[in-house]
């Protein structure tokens, strides 16, 4: 099941229209910590992390990357503002029964 989840939800982001690549790379990049913490929901990322697995170098290009896929609904972002805790990040449930 958890399998089929994480291939959804790279099927949702390919078919998203007028998606920039460099967002494309942050929500792969937010999957693959997703999977490496045991799939659970919610989730902690940190920037450094999600900018060295996608590629992103700027911060600006990488909050940019964040808010849209915020707006777009593809997840929820809760900020940490403390150095060493992660930011939480929670895969929104975009199936439509």
């Amino acid at each position: 099941m958890k399998v089929l989840q994480m291939e959804y939800y790279v099927d949702r982001i390919v078919k998203e229209r007028d998606i920039k690549p460099t967002r494309v790379s942050v929500f792969l990049a937010m999957l693959q910590l997703w999977k490496e913490q045991k799939r659970c929901n919610p989730f902690q990322i940190s920037r450094r992390k999600i900018m060295k697995l996608s590629g992103v170098k700027s911060i600006v290009t990488y909050h940019k990357c964040i808010s849209e896929l915020k707006d777009r609904g593809l997840v929820e972002y809760n900020p940490s503002y403390h150095p060493r805790l992660g930011s939480g990040v929670r895969l929104k449930c975009l199936k439509e029964n």
